[in-house]
């Protein structure tokens, strides 16, 4: 039997927007250490999406992306994903390796890594910030990168997703260095129970 969807108010969603969109940022800053450039976040702006739409705000689900997936130890129905076009996630590998852009073309072993580690990284901040915040200590499990069709890569999120809850949030992102800006999408899909975890840790109404 399916649980019914969990219900918050405008305020406490708000809540969870704004400790989301700090982690995203913290998570993009995150990134300077890890390639030894100033990685900044111009746009960092989230917004509110039925589950089953999401493939649909990303292209379609026969849209070929390149998504890197991480979960969470704790809460098996907690998903987050780094999506981006496949020529996007080539000039990230090349900020990312402090090469020119342009000079990555594919995905190999090493490509790979870089963007796994990227995942590692910037899930690990993410995941910090709302523990900072409430108390709750929550552990990644490692990513995993996939080019893939939308649908493909996201299939099993959605389908988690579906029985506990029928929205969540997306981020629209913007960074990069000085030289190089990327968009990418960074998708918070967490389950009702961590969402009620944050809003109760806050005592928002």
């Amino acid at each position: 039997m399916l649980q019914q969807p969990t219900k918050f108010t405008d305020t406490q969603l708000a809540a969870w927007d704004e400790l989301i969109t700090d982690a995203a940022k913290n998570s993009i800053r995150a990134l300077t250490d890890m390639s030894g450039q100033d990685i900044q976040s111009t746009l960092v702006k989230p917004y509110k999406i039925d589950v089953t739409e999401i493939p649909n705000s990303l292209g379609g689900a026969d849209k070929v992306a390149v998504g890197v997936m991480l979960g969470i130890e704790q809460i098996p129905s907690f998903h987050i994903a780094l999506i981006h076009s496949p020529t996007t996630a080539y000039q990230v590998v090349d900020i990312l390796m402090g090469s020119e852009i342009g000079t990555t073309t594919g995905l190999g072993e090493m490509e790979i890594s870089a963007l796994g580690e990227m995942g590692n990284v910037m899930g690990g901040y993410f995941l910090n910030t709302i523990g900072d915040k409430t108390g709750y200590e929550l552990k990644p499990t490692p990513p995993s990168v996939r080019m893939d069709m939308t649908g493909a890569i996201l299939d099993y999120a959605i389908a988690s997703l579906m029985m506990e809850t029928d929205e969540v949030t997306m981020i629209e992102a913007n960074y990069g260095t000085a030289e190089a800006k990327v968009d990418g999408v960074f998708a918070v899909m967490p389950s009702p129970e961590i969402q009620g975890y944050v809003i109760d840790s806050w005592g928002v109404k």
